[in-house]
This record gives C-alpha cells, structure tokens and sequence, in this order.
C-alpha cells in the first residue's frame, strides 16, 4: 500500500539554535505526531545561515523576515506491502510538494537527483520510480511503487492533513517559547509551503469516492 510523507532533511540544521534540537540529519516526518526536538530540528534548518542569534524570539523572527523559504525535501513514497522507500533527493523541497497534484492529468513532479525519483501515470495507475526522472534508464517495476489514482489521490490528501497537523504542532511550540511570534512563524510557514492555502489558490487534493 502507497503511502506519501511530507518530510523535511534537517542536515543542514543550525547546531547552535538557542531551543532544543533532536538530532540532526535525519528526514523527519511532518505530521501530529512531530515532538517538541523535532519542530525544534525543523525550525533551526530554516534559520538563515548567516544569521545566528542568541535569543529565541529573534532566531524565529529571522525565519519570518526571510523572503522565501526554501526546505530540503518534500513527499516520501512507502509502499508498506513490498518495504520500498522512495525518498525526495537533492534538490527537491517542500515548499514543491503540491507539484505532485499534477500527476492525475499527466504532470510530473520534481523529485531532485542523483538519483532521479520521477512519477508517471500508466493506465490508470501512478507509478513512483527510485529513478530515471532525468533520461536515465529507469529501474524495474519491482523496485517502483504503483497504486491506482484513488490510492494515490487518498494519500495526497492525508499527507495534506499531515501538514496541517505539523503546522498546528509549531504553533503549540513557538506559543511556549516565544508567543510573540508565533502568529507570524506559522502564517510564514503556511504562506512558503503552502499548506493551508496554495498561493495558485489550487485546493488540497480529496480523495475518490
């Protein structure tokens, strides 16, 4: 069974974040279940690199003064029934994931390289490829993930939720550290990756009937 997760890859995570960071470098799921380290990993990731501040207010109010964020990663495809896992690569990021919405008429999302993930649609069904996505020979169907689009329409819409979970998680946490803030962190985060509302004004996708 096809599942997608929205993730973000925390390696580039500012060690010195004045709040507490779970261990960096690793893709953690955005969803309800987020803990306070790991919101903490996420949010020191988007600190701008050439700023490092001491106190917690300013470090969160650097994220909301940047122009655009820009976050490694974006949905990871796992298929529970064969254990493949299709990460995003280089290059992707989240603030791209609504990109996979396309893929029912056709479209073909960003997945990053080396290697190339790419999605195709194939008689009905959507196919996840660990690579080929740039001309590359594509591998076999036994390492890809397949699902019908009603599947595939299903878990777009629940990473969706999960997204929205994971916004509701940083406001909890930024309202603990630094209420003064917090409005403005979650409307920046919501506004970059477009969680809540796309900026095309294109609407989460629902699953079929």
């Amino acid at each position: 069974m096809l599942i997608l997760e929205p993730v973000i890859d925390t390696s580039g995570a500012n060690r010195i974040a004045p709040w507490p960071v779970a261990d960096p470098g690793a893709m953690i799921r955005l969803s309800a279940g987020i803990s306070a380290p790991q919101v903490g990993a996420v949010m020191a990731a988007l600190v701008p690199e050439d700023s490092s501040p001491r106190e917690i207010a300013a470090a969160l109010r650097a994220i909301t003064e940047r122009e655009h964020l820009v976050a490694p990663g974006g949905l990871l495809a796992r298929d529970t029934w064969t254990g493949v896992v299709i990460p995003p690569s280089c290059c992707c990021g989240l603030e791209e994931w609504r990109e996979w919405m396309s893929v029912p008429s056709g479209g073909e999302p960003w997945l990053g390289h080396d290697p190339s993930p790419c999605v195709e649609l194939l008689d009905g069904d959507v196919r996840i490829r660990p690579d080929g996505g740039l001309g590359e020979d594509r591998p076999p169907a036994e390492q890809a993930i397949t699902a019908s689009l009603a599947d595939f329409a299903a878990q777009l819409h629940s990473a969706h939720q999960d997204l929205v979970s994971f916004l509701d998680a940083v406001g909890r946490w930024a309202r603990e550290l630094a209420p003064q803030v917090a409005g403005d962190l979650v409307a920046k985060l919501d506004e970059s990756f477009e969680i809540v509302s796309a900026a095309d004004g294109t609407a989460a996708a629902q699953p079929h009937d």
